[in-house]
This record gives C-alpha cells, structure tokens and sequence, in this order.
C-alpha cells in the first residue's frame, strides 16, 4: 500500500505535478495541504485518476494552519465526494492541543492514512518514542480497530541524528498495538 506525500498544492500545474509523481510510484492516495478552490479541482482530478486525496493537518509553532483539528478538515470535506478525505497525523493533532482518539474518531468515514506519530507535549515539536508521549496511540490504535480501518497506517518520526534505533523501536511499538 502506497501513499504520496506531495506537500502543498496550490495551482493546477501542482496537482498535475503530484498526480504524474503518484502514478510513477504506484500510490493509492495522495496526502496534501490544499484550501479553497484547487481543493475541488483535485476531487475532479483525483477521482478521474482512481486515485485519493488526504487532506493532512499540522501543526507548526508560532503560527496558525488551515488544518489543525478535526473540525478544520471536515469543514473542508463538506462539499466534496470521497474521493477526498483526511490524513490523520495523531502526533500534529496532539500538538495542536487536541485529542488525537477524538480526532480519528470524529475523521472516520473520510480517513485515507493515519501517520502514526507521538510527541512530547502540547505546543511542542518533540517526537518520542510511540506511546512514550501525549498522542494516546495505543487508544487511536483500538479506535481504529473499532471502526475497521483498512487503509495505511505509517510510522511518522522526526528527530535530527541518528534515529536508526528509535526507529526499530517504533516498529516494535506499532507491530504490538497491530
């Protein structure tokens, strides 16, 4: 199962540029930050493509985002089809201040991926090891279970340095709440 991450898309040539890179690799969906109007373009686009659309939140420090609960996507979700739904990123969402099994809860019927992250602290950029931090993941893990989530669930760490065995530890961490 691939996923694409292609960042923001803002213009058409984006979207064609992300839609072309997609094919390339054999992804599934496509994980972005889009708003406004090019948002119903990539429904169109996306959907003649047979291809999926995950609109991802975020969080960064200092300044606000277009996506940083749950309510900012599906607010955005409203008038489009399936084709566009949401990347979860549990460790965006907890550092944003929000509840990350509330956020996976109230996403459900419109969640494409889930970025599988922990951080240290609301208001922080600090990624720790998987369960080690504020995200609840082993409460996301069995919500996503509760609702049957068949699609892609990918570990997300961020650290500077060698995080070869932060990384191991992770799949471990993820394979137990599997």
């Amino acid at each position: 199962m691939r996923s694409y991450y292609s960042a923001t898309v803002t213009s058409d040539q984006d979207l064609e540029n992300a839609l072309r890179f997609a094919k390339i690799l054999g992804a599934w969906n496509i994980t972005g930050d889009a708003t406004g109007s090019i948002l119903a373009r990539i429904d169109k686009r996306c959907s003649q493509e047979n291809l999926t659309f995950g609109i991802h939140n975020h969080f960064f420090k200092g300044e606000k985002f277009a996506y940083e609960g749950p309510e900012d996507v599906l607010q955005a979700l409203v008038s489009l089809s399936n084709t566009v739904g949401a990347t979860a990123d549990i460790g965006h969402f907890a550092s944003c201040g929000h509840d990350a099994v509330d956020a996976v809860r109230k996403l459900g019927p419109r969640l494409k991926v889930v970025h599988l992250k922990d951080v240290e602290a609301a208001g922080g950029e600090v990624n720790v090891l998987l369960g080690k931090g504020i995200a609840q993941v082993p409460e996301v893990m069995r919500e996503l279970h509760r609702q049957n989530f068949s699609g892609l669930v990918a570990i997300e760490y961020e650290k500077e340095g060698d995080v070869n065995q932060d990384i191991k530890a992770d799949v471990e961490i993820a394979r137990g709440l599997a």
